[in-house]
């Protein structure tokens, strides 16, 4: 058991790199980010940038929440 504790202990190690190069460059991230704010999806629709006034919102003009998620851009 202590022998596959020590394997699992070195994949994860090895990992960590891979998880963090994976994220890119924080200048690409944010390029992407201002690339998809251009969009002509999300132009058509009145978006709210949080929960709370997506709320707040549903409840005035009875209408309902539909969330849109992407990590293509995120840091």
């Amino acid at each position: 058991m202590l022998r596959y504790k020590g394997w699992l202990s070195i994949l994860l190690l090895l990992s960590i790199p891979a998880v963090s190069l994976a994220q890119g460059d924080r200048n690409e991230l944010e390029s992407r980010w201002v690339k998809k704010q251009q969009s002509p999806f999300l132009k058509l629709v009145s978006w709210e940038r949080t929960l709370d006034s997506a709320k707040t919102r549903a409840r005035r003009d009875n209408l309902p929440i539909i969330a849109y998620f992407t990590r293509s851009y995120a840091p």
